[in-house]
C-alpha cells in the first residue's frame, strides 16, 4: 500500500469515526411501550453502545417484570442494530483490504 493510499485511507477512517459518533438508533418494544435511543461511544481503542435515552409510557409502568423486559428487549434491538449499520460503514470503508475484525 502506497503512502498515498495510507493517507486516504486514514482520511476515510476519520471522516468515518465522525460519522459513528453522531450515528443514533431508536428502538422499541411492546408496540412502543419502551423506546430506547442509543448511540456509539467510540474511543482509540474501543466502540460501545451509549443509551441516551429510555421512554416509557406510563401505563407500562404498571408491570415490572413486563417493564423489565421490555427495556432488555429494546435496549438489545437498538444494540443490535447499531452494530449492524456500524460494522456496514466500516466495511464500506475498508473495501477488499481484508482487514482484521471487519
Amino acid at each position: 500500500m502506497s503512502m498515498m493510499d495510507k493517507a486516504r485511507l486514514a482520511q476515510k477512517a476519520l471522516k468515518l469515526q465522525k460519522e459513528l459518533k453522531r450515528m443514533q438508533i431508536e428502538a422499541e418494544a411492546g408496540d412502543g411501550d419502551v423506546v430506547v435511543t442509543a448511540g456509539l461511544a467510540i474511543s482509540q481503542t474501543s466502540m460501545n453502545v451509549e443509551i441516551k435515552k429510555i421512554e416509557i409510557k406510563p401505563e407500562a409502568a404498571e408491570d415490572l417484570d413486563r417493564l423489565s423486559n421490555l427495556i432488555a428487549a429494546a435496549v438489545n434491538q437498538a444494540n443490535k442494530e447499531l452494530m449492524t449499520e456500524a460494522t456496514s460503514k466500516m466495511q464500506d470503508i475498508a473495501g477488499n483490504m481484508n482487514l482484521p475484525g471487519m
